[in-house]
């Protein structure tokens, strides 16, 4: 699925896309390092992931005009963004990722119902059509531009649709990543609580985890990251059941949809490295430098995937999709992306008074 408005020849190379988005990568991990070393930058948020995704927004214009850029876009979308989320798994043993899955799980079950529940309640209000309601509502609460790339071809979406819905979920998603941050550590006293908020409340994986890694950078804070990951992983693999579902409601009187929903195969590779991070704590220990250099080096990968994924989403970012079918639809989604939000935040300090 791809929004962008031309589609390049069959065959055309990823090269040139790809150099763009890595290109903006290693230039995002420059400014921050030069950045950090500045006085008059100390205590600023200082992200590669949020000044990849900025720079992506600065050029997303200039890139609207070249469709030879389109597979370069999409392989940092789909498969380095995947790898990024997998290498995660290095920092966490299966002990912790069963723990804070435990915990996530609340929240996860929580943002999907008022997700699904409140989009399609305010889009029957404002009289949305049915299928770009759907696309909403699962990009709301599962996982984004994923989730919708995954339901349009059972919804039998148009283009039209797809964009505007992939439009508000990035969007959405981009305020978020900017603004829950701050916002969080003004409402919650834990890392790992806003983590959990976090991944229960922004759209996109990429997004998730800018967020996550904004906070820990911005506040020297630690496992933010951890629990934004486990949180985010546990809504996308609820597609499994939640788009079928919504496939049936959406066409019921229409016939079955022969849809199908992609198995999410990259969290099992998540869960794999975790196995290996268990592993590898058992047989060599925490401290040992070949093991650790491993650990980190990974880090550093996923932190630069990440980066050029984020880049590549913002690039292909077209704000003339919300112009096409008007300015309700948009709206429902706003307002479900901040119950959801709330919803989240919400249950977080039930949970930790409750504790």
């Amino acid at each position: 699925m791809d929004c962008t408005d031309a589609r390049p020849p069959a065959g055309t190379p990823v090269w040139s896309g790809l150099a763009v988005v890595v290109g903006l990568a290693a230039l995002a991990w420059a400014i921050v390092a030069v950045l950090a070393r500045l006085p008059l930058a100390a205590g600023l948020p200082l992200s590669m992931m949020m000044v990849a995704l900025l720079l992506g927004l600065a050029l997303a214009p200039w890139a609207a005009g070249r469709p030879g850029w389109v597979p370069g876009l999409e392989l940092a979308r789909g498969p380095i963004l995947k790898l990024a989320v997998i290498l995660i798994g290095l920092r966490l043993s299966l002990v912790e990722v069963g723990q804070l899955g435990v915990m996530a799980l609340p929240l996860v079950l929580a943002a999907i119902i008022t997700g699904l529940g409140l989009t399609l309640l305010l889009a029957r209000l404002f009289g949305v059509d049915r299928r770009l309601a759907s696309l909403l509502a699962v990009g709301t609460a599962i996982c984004g531009a994923s989730a919708i790339a995954a339901a349009a071809p059972g919804l039998n979406a148009r283009r039209e649709e797809i964009c505007y819905a992939v439009a508000c979920v990035a969007l959405a998603g981009l305020v978020a990543t900017l603004a829950y941050p701050a916002l969080l550590q003004h409402l919650l006293d834990s890392p790992v609580a806003i983590g959990l908020v976090l991944g229960a409340s922004i759209h996109d994986t990429a997004q998730v985890t800018a967020a996550a890694s904004l906070y820990e950078q911005s506040w020297a804070a630690d496992g933010t990251l951890a629990a934004a990951t486990v949180t985010k992983l546990l809504r996308n693999s609820a597609m499994l059941v939640v788009i079928p579902l919504l496939l049936w409601w959406a066409l019921r009187g229409q016939g079955s949809s022969t849809g199908k929903v992609p198995i999410p195969l990259f969290i099992f590779g998540f869960l794999a490295l975790s196995l290996l991070r268990t592993l590898g704590d058992a047989s060599w220990g925490t401290d040992q430098a070949a093991w650790q250099w491993l650990i980190n080096a990974a880090a550093l990968l996923s932190t630069f995937g990440f980066a050029a994924a984020l880049a590549a989403m913002a690039l292909s970012i077209r704000l003339a999709d919300l112009r096409r079918l008007g300015w309700k639809p948009g709206l429902v989604a706003a307002i479900s992306a901040l119950g959801v939000l709330l919803v989240a935040l919400g249950l977080t300090q039930l949970m930790a008074h409750a504790s």
